[in-house]
């Protein structure tokens, strides 16, 4: 009986130590590795590094387009270049001015024209080197003689005539003169005159002949004159 009762302890014994081994070595199994691979791994909570991408250099930011330039206008160049003339001749014309008496008496013919004679003559002084050309700038001189010879062309044979008609006959005139006091003034056609570049009170445009003139109304005087431009009329 006592021997039985030995072998009983001893095979429980056997099966405590089993079940205790088999519960250490549980977790280990669950891992899917080898006990021993197991103990050499350790364990972390540490995520993968992040690889770290190089910045990308910031660009400055785009220059706007360049606009194309426009081509450019001749003939808005030659106008500007007729309107400096222009202006370079009032600057004459005012410090002529200037120079000579004002008028006391506005309603006296006579004084009226005194006046007139000394301002004429003060801007021939400042202008004594002046020549054909010089107001009616070169560069524009075609624009003139294209835009009077459109409207001439423009009108009836009847209405060209009594234009022409009009004018002084055989009439001379030169740059930096007086314009002869016994010629009348012939009306400038007003629709022609619309055509033309604008000019300051002080000037006016004029027909002489086939010549079309530049005349200070003031001082009287010729300023300029452009030969040649109004087109001949069949008779």
């Amino acid at each position: 009986m006592t021997n039985l009762r030995l072998a009983s302890l001893a095979l429980s014994s056997f099966l405590l130590a089993a079940c205790g081994k088999a519960d250490s070595a549980e977790p280990r199994a669950l891992t899917g590795e080898p006990a021993d691979q197991a103990q050499r791994t350790p364990v972390t909570n540490k995520t993968a590094p992040v690889p770290v991408v190089p910045a990308v250099p910031e660009l400055p930011p785009a220059e706007p387009a360049t606009k194309a330039q426009p081509g450019v206008n001749a003939q808005g160049t030659a106008t500007l270049e007729f309107q400096k003339r222009i202006a370079a001749y009032m600057k004459i014309h005012n410090e002529a001015e200037g120079k000579v008496p004002n008028l006391k008496r506005t309603d006296d013919p006579k004084e009226i024209s005194e006046r007139e004679k000394a301002l004429a003559q003060m801007i021939m002084t400042l202008r004594a080197g002046a020549k054909i050309g010089d107001v009616f700038a070169p560069e524009y001189q075609p624009y003139f003689i294209k835009i009077v010879r459109d409207d001439f062309a423009g009108r009836s044979a009847k209405d060209r005539k009594a234009i022409i008609d009009e004018l002084p006959a055989k009439m001379k005139v030169d740059v930096n003169t007086v314009y002869p006091t016994t010629q009348p003034l012939a009306t400038f056609p007003p629709v022609l005159l619309g055509k033309l570049p604008d000019l300051p009170p002080e000037l006016e445009y004029r027909i002489v002949a086939r010549s079309l003139i530049l005349r200070d109304v003031k001082a009287n005087l010729i300023v300029d004159i452009l030969r040649d431009v109004v087109p001949t009329i069949p008779s």
